[in-house]
C-alpha cells in the first residue's frame, strides 16, 4: 500500500511548480519538453525525436499450407507479407520453409531469423527489403532461432534431433555457415538427469527424450537458458562461448519443470521461465503450469511459484519500460503480470483474446501485441492450442485493456490459419 508523508507546506515559486509539474506529468510532459526544443533548434532534430519510437509489427502464420509473415506499420496497416511457398515456387528460396514457429531480430533491428519446426531450417531475412537471404538447415523440429547479444552467432533449438545447432553469422557479408553444435544426448550433464525420462522430442533420432525448445541469453552472452521438452520440462544452462560448447548446470524435471517461456529481466539479473500443461481436457483444472527466477550471477534458482491463475502458461515477455513480466496461459484465455524486482503477481490479465500464445511490447511499452491460435492448431495440445479468430490481439498495457484484434488471413484462409511467434521490430 502506497504511505503518504505529511511534508512542510512548500512555498509556491515559479520553480516549485515547474518541478512539481515535471513530477506529476511524467514522461509525457518530458517529451513534449524535447520536441519544443528540437523545433527551436531546427527541423531535423524534431522529425527525429518523433519517429524515436515508431516500429513494425512481424507475426507468424504457420497454418496449413500457409507459411507467411505478415507485417504490420505501427498504425496497425499491413505494409507487407512474406510468403515462403510462393518465394519457394518462384526460385527465389532454395528450400522449403514450412510452419514458420518463432522469430527474433538481431540487435539493430536489421535482420530476422525465422524457425520452422515441420521443415528442419531457419530462414534468415534482411528487413529492410523483406528479402530471404538463407535458408539453412539445422535438423528437424528447429523450434526456435535467435541472435547472440553480439550479432556474431545464432543458436538454433532442435526438438527432432536433440541438437543445440550454432550459426555463424557475417552480417558485413551477409554470411552465414552452421558453427558448433551440441548434442545433448552426448552431454554428461544431460545423461545424468534426463536419461530414461520421457519428453515427447527426438523423433527423428528415435528417442522420446526431453529436447531443446527455447532459449534466452545472459546479458553478456556469454550462456544460454535452454527449456526442455516439449512435454517433460527440465533446464540446462550451456556455455556457449567455449570451444565446444558444454552444459554447465542442469535442473531436471523435478526441481524445474520449465518447457516454454524464457525471459530476461532488464538489468541483466535475473532469468525468468516457465512450465505449461494443457491438463485433463475431461477434467480440466483450475490452473496449471509455473514460473521460474534464476540468479544470472551463478544460476541457482531462487524462486518457484505455481501460481499461473490459468491454465497452460505460456508466453512470457518482460516489458521495454518498467519491471514488468507478461505471461499468458493459452488455455484460459488470461495470463498475469508479475514485478521483477519483488517476484510477486501484481495483475492479471483478462480478456486478451482466444488462446494466446506468443507476446511482445511496442519500443515504448504501451502496447502489447499477443498471437492468438487458430481453429486449426499445428502445434501444442489441440484442446487448448485451439482458438477461434486466428492473428493477434492489441493491448493497451496502461489499463490492460484489448484494444482490438487484427486478422490478416483472407477469409477464405481463416480455418486454415494459425498465428504462433510475433516481435516487433525498432524502426530507429
Amino acid at each position: 500500500m502506497r504511505k503518504f508523508i505529511h511534508l512542510p507546506k512548500p512555498a509556491f515559486s515559479f520553480l516549485s511548480v515547474f518541478i512539481l509539474s515535471l513530477i506529476f506529468q511524467g514522461c509525457d510532459f518530458i517529451t513534449q519538453t524535447k520536441m519544443i526544443i528540437n523545433k527551436n533548434q531546427g527541423q531535423e532534430k524534431e522529425a527525429k525525436t518523433a519517429h524515436a519510437n515508431d516500429y513494425e509489427v512481424w507475426a507468424l502464420d504457420q497454418g496449413t499450407n500457409l507459411s507467411r509473415v505478415h507485417i504490420f506499420s505501427s498504425s496497425l496497416e499491413e505494409t507487407a507479407l512474406i510468403d515462403f511457398p510462393s518465394l519457394h515456387l518462384a526460385g527465389k528460396i532454395s528450400e522449403e520453409l514450412t510452419m514458420p514457429h518463432m522469430i527474433e531480430f538481431n540487435a539493430t533491428h536489421e535482420y530476422a531469423v525465422v524457425a520452422s519446426p515441420a521443415s528442419g531450417n531457419v530462414a534468415i531475412i534482411r528487413a529492410e527489403d523483406r528479402k530471404v537471404i538463407d535458408v539453412i538447415a539445422t535438423g528437424n523440429g528447429a523450434h526456435m532461432a535467435s541472435f547472440t547479444p553480439d550479432d556474431r552467432s545464432i543458436w538454433v533449438a532442435n526438438i527432432g534431433t536433440v541438437t543445440f545447432t550454432e550459426i555463424t553469422v557475417d552480417l558485413e557479408n551477409e554470411e552465414f555457415a552452421i558453427g558448433r553444435e551440441l548434442n545433448l544426448l552426448d552431454e554428461p550433464k544431460w545423461i545424468e538427469n534426463f536419461e530414461g525420462v520421457a519428453g515427447g522430442g527426438g523423433a527423428a533420432v528415435g528417442e522420446n527424450v526431453p529436447a531443446p525448445v527455447c532459449h534466452t541469453y545472459t546479458a553478456d552472452g556469454a550462456y544460454a537458458y535452454l527449456t526442455l521438452g516439449p512435454g517433460a520440462g527440465g533446464l540446462v544452462v550451456v556455455d556457449i562461448l567455449s570451444e565446444v560448447p558444454e552444459i554447465v548446470k542442469a535442473f531436471s524435471r523435478d526441481e524445474v519443470k520449465a518447457n516454454c517461456g524464457l525471459a530476461l529481466s532488464q538489468d541483466g539479473s535475473k532469468m525468468y521461465a516457465n512450465w505449461g500443461d494443457p491438463g485433463d481436457p475431461d477434467n480440466p483444472p483450475a490452473q496449471s503450469g509455473a514460473w521460474y527466477v534464476f540468479d544470472t550471477s551463478d544460476h541457482s534458482l531462487i524462486k518457484t511459484s505455481n501460481e499461473t491463475r490459468g491454465v497452460d502458461a505460456h508466453g512470457a515477455r518482460i516489458t521495454p519500460r518498467g519491471p514488468w513480466l507478461w505471461q499468458v496461459n493459452r488455455g484460459s484465455d488470461n495470463g498475469i503480470v508479475i514485478n521483477t524486482r519483488t517476484d510477486h503477481i501484481v495483475h492479471e490479465l483478462n480478456d486478451i483474446g482466444s488462446s494466446p500464445d506468443i507476446l511482445d511490447f511496442s519500443p515504448d511499452g504501451k502496447y502489447a501485441f499477443i498471437t492468438l491460435r487458430g481453429p486449426s492448431p499445428r502445434s501444442g495440445a489441440a484442446h487448448v492450442a485451439t482458438g477461434e479468430t486466428p492473428g493477434f490481439s492489441v493491448i493497451k498495457t496502461a489499463n490492460r485493456k484489448k484494444v482490438k484484434v487484427i486478422q490478416p488471413a483472407p477469409i477464405e484462409d481463416l480455418e486454415a490459419s494459425d498465428f504462433h511467434g510475433i516481435k516487433v521490430r525498432s524502426l530507429y
